[in-house]
This record gives structure tokens, sequence and C-alpha cells, in this order.
């Protein structure tokens, strides 16, 4: 399935001609938590884009952008996550994107403690009755986090080349941040999804 994910960068949508185009899934960021304060915030354009693409027949999943810094954050996280989503029909995973930004409260823990984190937020997810999925470059998963701890976990690999060089096993993998879809102006997130 080829598909794209989108967020508040995105403002606006036309989502009939998005599924014209040969688009079979999206995942719509629902949320993040503050890099400095730790707030969770809902993604003011999530209820928008997600009810846009299911009434144009695409699939969909949600992600949320970590800065947990232990368990207790990613279960947190994760409960924050389901409680935007439940009234929607997702039909995909529901994403932790973990990834470096500066300046971030969780730039300095350990990969240990961020392992610990997104298996809080996975094991949550899980519990809620959702397939969790973990969304990361390949350089991150092979040096921030403990894979072998996560192994269970669906895995969704930002490799922006022509190619997948991560050894680990994966089902998403976003090949550009610089794609271009009918419906949508500017850039845009795309990926491909293997076995679904």
């Amino acid at each position: 399935m080829k598909g794209i994910d989108v967020s508040a960068y995105q403002n606006s949508i036309n989502w009939q001609k998005v599924k014209a185009a040969g688009i079979d899934f999206a995942i719509v960021r629902a949320g993040y938590r503050g890099k400095t304060n730790g707030a969770l915030i809902k993604d003011n354009m999530f209820d928008q884009h997600i009810s846009g693409a299911i009434a144009a027949g695409i699939k969909v999943g949600a992600y949320m952008f970590t800065e947990a810094r232990d368990y207790t954050e990613g279960a947190e996280e994760a409960r924050y996550l389901v409680s935007l989503i439940k009234n929607y029909d997702i039909k995909l995973p529901l994403v932790v994107d973990t990834e470096y930004q500066s300046n971030a409260r969780s730039n300095s823990i350990s990969v240990a403690k961020r392992t610990d984190a997104i298996r809080g937020f996975c094991e949550t997810i899980e519990s809620l009755g959702y397939t969790p999925m973990i969304y990361a470059s390949t350089s991150w998963l092979n040096n921030n986090l403990n894979m072998s701890k996560l192994s269970k976990y669906k895995v969704w690999v930002a490799q922006h080349y022509d190619k997948v060089t991560y050894t680990g096993s994966y089902e998403v993998w976003q090949y550009t941040n610089k794609g271009r879809v009918d419906g949508i102006s500017g850039d845009v997130d795309m990926n491909y999804w293997y076995n679904k």
C-alpha cells in the first residue's frame, strides 16, 4: 500500500483528490508532548484530517510525537492518544514517533530510559485494545533504542533514500519527506506499507 503521514503542517487537504491520486492510507498526528514543558497537546488539524481521510475511503492510523522520559510518561501518552482517536474508525496501528528535537526534554535520557518509555506506550496501547507501532529513523532505531526489548512491536522506519538499510523487521517505510500528492499543497511524507 502507498500512503502519507500528515499533521498540522499540512493545513488544508482535499482528501477526495488524495484518494484519487492512489493513496491507500494516512497516518495522522493526533498529538504531541511539548518538548520543554512536557504538556500533552492535541494537533489542531487532527479531527479535520482524520475525518476527511475516513470520508474519502482512506485507511487511517494515528501517531503521537513523544517526549516521554520514562515508562510512566510513555503510558500517559498512549492513554492520551487513545482518548483522541476513540470516536474514529481506526484501521491501522497507533504509532509512537520517537526522534531527535533540538533542546528537547528527552535528549539527555539513556537508551534504557527511552526504551522503557516506548515500551510504556506500546504496552498501554495493547492493553487498551489497539495495535502499537514504533516510528523512528534507521539511525535512531540502531543507536537510541534497545530494539531487542521492543522486538514484538511493529516498526515504521524512516530512511529517505532509495532503499532501507535497517536490518530489523519493519512493515512501513517512509521513503521521502518531499513527496507531492494531488490535493495537498507543498511537500508531504510518503510511505510504503508491506504485508497489509
